[in-house]
């Protein structure tokens, strides 16, 4: 790794790090490697194909209240424009994101579009950066008929009586908002056995509103900053290790671990051993067949949590496929470069 690129990867992380960390959590995934738009909009367009599109479905808090369920469908790709640079290009994105939670149904709905820019910063585009932002609107909702309160209960019949008032100056059950999202992103092809990502985001810059009762509640700030390695241990193996770590509202976590992956022909198999650091051990397995990926995850609850959850937390699956088109040695049509399994 030459002089250069650890400057400018540190000199990215730096400037992230040395923000203010913010006071609202959003929902974690545990496969945030098949969630790339989510983590930072810097990874929009930055693949080693023209197109991905994926879609994730996870469940949690099965074992001791109604489940959590977050689904997500995304896509992404990468163009040319001929205004641009052989070494530029752009990438465009979206994903569409619902969260269903708890017994009131408090529901987050998402659609969002992104856009990136990337830049090479050497002669053969193997080191590059990107400048990604997000842009959306989302809706939050809640059934509060599904809920119970202690003004519904019936002294008399010693019962509780949906029919009571909840006594809850409640002044809306549904609201929208605009959200805006930002990141940065460097990627280097080290040598053919060797690639890294570092990368940073920002979710929430603009501290929307987001309260039933109209009060002033803004969402805080979410920092995710990230970092992964692709080492191409033979012909046949190659080992995936990845960090996250993700701050919000005084509130911080941890994501590490590595998945190995087992290639023969078309035919990937994919085995990892990941933690949410203090909270859950995650492991994962996983097939890909012509650029089909499908990842399975389960997490093991090991957090003070786990006299309620049995040590059950939640599964995850993700689907996600990679369409390619052009070649990846033609540096005119795909200047970014990437390891080749």
């Amino acid at each position: 790794m030459n002089k250069i690129s650890i400057k400018i990867a540190a000199l990215f992380l730096i400037i992230f790090l040395s923000l203010k960390i913010s006071v609202a959590q959003d929902v974690h995934y545990s496969q945030m490697y098949n969630t790339p738009l989510y983590i930072n909009p810097a990874l929009t367009g930055n693949h080693e194909c023209d197109f991905r599109a994926g879609a994730n479905f996870r469940q949690q808090a099965a074992s001791f209240t109604v489940p959590f369920e977050t689904y997500t469908a995304w896509g992404d790709g990468r163009l040319y424009p001929g205004f641009l640079s052989r070494r530029s290009w752009i990438g465009l994105g979206g994903h569409f994101y619902y969260d269903n939670a708890g017994d009131g149904e408090l529901k987050k709905i998402q659609g969002m579009g992104f856009f990136s820019f990337s830049q090479g910063f050497n002669s053969d585009n193997s080191l590059y950066g990107s400048l990604g932002v997000g842009v959306g609107v989302t809706n939050r909702s809640i059934d509060m008929t599904k809920l119970i309160f202690d003004n519904q209960w019936d002294p008399i019949n010693l019962e509780f009586n949906p029919d009571l008032s909840t006594g809850e100056p409640l002044s809306t059950n549904s609201i929208f908002y605009f959200d805006f999202n930002l990141g940065i992103m460097v990627h280097q092809l080290v040598s053919e056995k060797l690639q890294y990502e570092v990368g940073a985001s920002i979710s929430h810059i603009n501290r929307p509103q987001e309260s039933f009762f109209g009060e002033p509640n803004k969402v805080g700030m979410k920092y995710i900053v990230h970092g992964d390695v692709e080492w191409l241990l033979s012909s046949r193996i190659l080992l995936q290790p990845a960090v996250y770590f993700i701050f919000q509202e005084n509130v911080t976590e941890t994501n590490i671990g590595a998945n190995l992956v087992f290639g023969a022909t078309s035919v990937k198999l994919l085995a990892g051993l990941w933690t949410r650091v203090g909270r859950d051990i995650i492991p994962t397995l996983g097939i890909e067949y012509s650029s089909l990926n499908l990842m399975f995850s389960y997490d093991v609850n090991i957090s003070q949590q786990h006299a309620a959850s049995n040590y059950r937390g939640g599964f995850e699956i993700s689907l996600v496929k990679r369409f390619c088109y052009s070649s990846r040695k033609s540096t005119k049509r795909e200047p970014c470069k990437f390891l080749e399994f």
